[in-house]
């Protein structure tokens, strides 16, 4: 089930964000200010036995009508069965609720996500190399959106 975060579930959003991202992870403090910031567009999918499956968290950007997609884990245990998908639309709805234009990503190009992405709508606006530091590469994505998102199975 995929709902918002309560201030209880931060701990199991930071255990997800350590299992999926390892070292290069945000801080555990941040998840609570995040929910305080952007509680509208944070949401958690529920896993089995009470633990936490995955996490998306969308962020406004600088830019007029435009927001990120700032981070989306999901344990790898639990890939496959289309968590992703559902934390994504659950995001790209409360985006467009909020009437933003547009939505952007980070991913690595190696990243199996770029496909769901993709699906999603998204396309590759850029191709940075050293996007987080020397051959630490991202594609920078975005979603315009025009009408009803898609739901392209993944």
């Amino acid at each position: 089930m995929i709902r918002s975060p309560r201030t209880s579930d931060i701990k199991a959003v930071f255990a997800v964000e350590r299992d999926v991202f390892g070292t290069h992870v945000y801080p555990d403090f941040f998840f609570r200010q995040a929910l305080d910031l952007w509680g509208d567009t944070f949401f958690v999918a529920d896993g089995e036995n009470g633990a936490l499956d995955g996490y998306v968290i969308g962020a406004p950007c600088h830019e007029p009508g435009v927001m990120w997609v700032l981070s989306l884990a999901v344990r790898g245990a639990s890939r496959g069965r289309g968590i992703g998908k559902a934390l994504m639309q659950e995001v790209l709805a409360a985006m467009k609720a909020r009437g933003i234009t547009s939505a952007k990503l980070t991913v690595h190009p190696d990243n199996g996500a770029v496909t769901l992405y993709q699906n999603l709508g998204f396309e590759i606006i850029t191709k940075d190399p050293h996007y987080f530091g020397e051959n630490d590469p991202r594609l920078v994505m975005e979603l315009r959106f025009t009408g009803a998102l898609r739901s392209n199975p993944a």
